[in-house]
């Protein structure tokens, strides 16, 4: 009996705590679990210049978060994996740098295009897709 009142206690912290900390994350609405796996590539021609870069990624797949934004200057071609949180926005935008035209695509799971276009030369380009809730 006092072994039984003991794993009793035991669980009821356990579980306690479980639903403590949950709540503490924000609740378990929250907590998805569900994130895709997004390949963003920009190119150009001329390819060998740089541009500035402008891309989405979700800070934390458990978490239901809005995507932030990270922007870096890279040489062409150019491409990042990152992870989108499912139903947000996946987007890249390329600014160059010289008159050269761009193009970009956003891949799912590096296969499949979701989005893709092409500027004039000169311009930005942006290629964005929601992801599948």
């Amino acid at each position: 009996m006092k072994t039984l009142l003991v794993v009793l206690v035991v669980l009821a912290v356990v579980g306690g705590g479980t639903v403590a900390l949950v709540n503490h994350l924000g609740g378990w609405t929250t907590l998805v679990g569900k994130a895709w796996a997004i390949t963003y590539e920009v190119s150009a021609q001329p390819a060998d210049t740089a541009v500035d870069v402008t891309y989405a990624q979700s800070p934390d797949r458990n978490r239901k978060e809005t995507p932030r934004s990270v922007s870096a200057s890279a040489p062409l071609p150019w491409s990042t994996d990152v992870v989108i949180n499912a139903g947000e926005k996946a987007s890249v935008t390329a600014t160059p740098k010289g008159g050269q035209a761009l193009s970009c695509r956003v891949l799912l799971d590096g296969v499949k295009e979701l989005a893709a276009a092409t500027a004039a030369p000169g311009q930005a380009v942006t290629c964005e897709a929601v992801t599948a809730s």
